[in-house]
């Protein structure tokens, strides 16, 4: 009979030691899952968001039109602006700023202008694809990028300014993707309207010795 007993105790205590809930294995894998989703978001975040939130970058931005460079685009307020001094200035000041929200799209989106890959608005005139120069071809929108050495530590935001406005297209990479382009510190941006294949600058006057080509803009 004692026998029976502790055969029975051992046998309960089996049985107790394998009542594991079925769910608490599932359970555990999702909790591993999500935590490594968690790390994976976060780390994605880190790196789509940048520039954030306390960063401090200048890229310098030209505008030509038809051969000729526009004058610089005039002081607006927000994250990512301009002086009016030829540069971009992105300080992003909330969430919607960081990352994408400072791409040179969005940057002529704050200023009341528009860059798309058809459409150049400036504050007096809007080109289009298509639209003739005054030499009667149609201008395209492309943008040229180049990293220069200068940095917002270096100081002098003029130098910046001026060794872009002198930087060559044959030194300068073309940006596919222009409107969502996010501008580094240091960054030469050139912003073209023109004939295809034609050189930011040219024809600086027209045969009859009057200023250079003015592009005619559409309404």
């Amino acid at each position: 009979m004692a026998r029976r007993t502790v055969r029975s105790r051992k046998r309960s205590r089996s049985r107790f030691r394998l009542r594991i809930p079925s769910w608490l294995p599932i359970a555990g894998i999702v909790v591993a899952i999500v935590a490594v989703l968690g790390v994976f978001l976060a780390f994605a975040r880190g790196t789509s968001a940048q520039p954030s939130i306390g960063d401090h970058i200048h890229a310098a931005l030209d505008i030509y039109v038809c051969g000729q460079k526009e004058p610089d685009l005039p002081l607006f307020e927000a994250g990512v602006h301009t002086h009016g001094d030829g540069l971009i200035h992105i300080h992003p000041q909330s969430p919607s700023e960081e990352g994408a929200g400072a791409a040179v799209g969005k940057f002529f989106q704050y200023g009341g202008w528009e860059l798309s890959q058809s459409t150049l608005t400036l504050p007096a005139t809007t080109f289009k694809v298509g639209d003739p120069c005054p030499d009667g071809q149609p201008g395209v929108l492309r943008m040229l990028k180049y990293r220069l050495s200068w940095r917002s530590t270096s100081g002098d935001d003029s130098q910046l300014v001026d060794e872009c406005s002198r930087m060559p297209d044959a030194s300068m990479e073309e940006v596919k993707d222009f409107p969502g382009y996010i501008p580094k510190d240091g960054d030469c941006l050139h912003v073209v309207f023109g004939p295809t294949g034609a050189p930011s600058v040219y024809g600086s006057q027209t045969p009859t010795g009057t200023p250079g080509p003015t592009a005619v803009p559409r309404g």
